[in-house]
Order: C-alpha cells, then structure tokens, then sequence
C-alpha cells in the first residue's frame, strides 16, 4: 500500500515538473497578452484545474498500483494514463514555449480521446475509479472550445507561428 502510494505521488510530480519544464517561464506575461473569450478562466481557475486533474490522477494511480499486477486491464489502464499525463504536459510546450495556439489546439484532439479510453478502461477494471475521472472528462469539451476560440481570437499570432515553424 506506502508503496502504491510513493508510485502515485512521484508519478504526478514528476508529470507536473515536466509541466514546468515543457512551458518554461513568463507563464503569466503570456497568458497576459494574449486575447481570450469572454468565458476564460482566470489564473487562479486555472491552477484550480491543474490540482484537481492531479488529484484525480493520483487517486487513479492509488487504485490502480493497490490491484494486483497480474490484472491484464490494469496495465494497459497505466499505460493510457501515462500517455494522457505526458501529453497534458506536451500541451504546455506547443502553448508557451513554441507559442503555436494551432498545434496546442491540435494535440487536444487525441488527448481528449485517450482520456476517454481511459474511461472506457477503468469501468472495466473499477467503476468507482472511473467515476473519479468523470469530472476531468466534463471539463475537456470546456477546454477544447477554449483553445479553438483563442487560437480565432489571435489570428496574427497563428500566422508568424506558421512562418516561423511550419504549419501543420
């Protein structure tokens, strides 16, 4: 159990420090100039979303590392949460490191569906698992209209990502 426990605590940490290092500084400024829908989260809504997804994570991988390893389901339900943690990390370089709102707003697309593969897995393994990621699956329709709209909403930042790194 301590050791389900020290796998899923270093496991989210590790996924947020890379969070960090994916998105480098000047978050704030970034977020500042950007033109945002009338509906945007403020920062502090956003650090709410990113403590609950890491909550949510935790508590799935709690679950998951307390099953017996010998679960066939249990593992590919890790791998598709390790996919899903690596690529909500990913976002953060293409949004404020290459500053592309095009290709954050494309690498939304499979994240969204792994996320609900995921679902699909834990309601296999575990449906009280699966009701813990529910919340999470309710805010990506959110977030997704939120990154369409902003990538509309800076139309001339879309197009020197474009000259400057290739569109998609």
């Amino acid at each position: 159990m301590q050791s389900a426990f020290l796998f899923s605590l270093g496991i989210c940490v590790f996924a947020a420090a890379l969070e960090g290092v994916f998105a480098g500084g000047g978050i704030k400024q970034r977020l500042a100039e950007l033109r945002v829908p009338r509906y945007a989260l403020t920062l502090w809504g956003w650090v709410i979303v990113a403590v609950s997804y890491y909550v949510i994570c935790f508590m799935i991988l709690f679950r998951l590392f307390s099953l017996p390893a010998a679960l066939p389901l249990r593992n590919a339900a890790l791998m598709v949460l390790a996919g899903v943690m690596f690529v909500n990390a990913l976002w953060n370089y293409f949004f404020f490191r290459s500053r592309n709102l095009f290709h954050a707003l494309l690498i939304g697309l499979p994240y969204a569906l792994a996320a609900f593969i995921l679902f699909a897995l834990l309601l296999r393994i575990d449906r009280t698992v699966a009701w813990w990621l529910l919340p999470y699956l309710f805010y990506l329709p959110y977030a997704s209209i939120w990154g369409y709209r902003l990538w509309k909403l800076n139309p001339a930042e879309a197009e020197s990502a474009n000259t400057i790194g290739g569109a998609v």
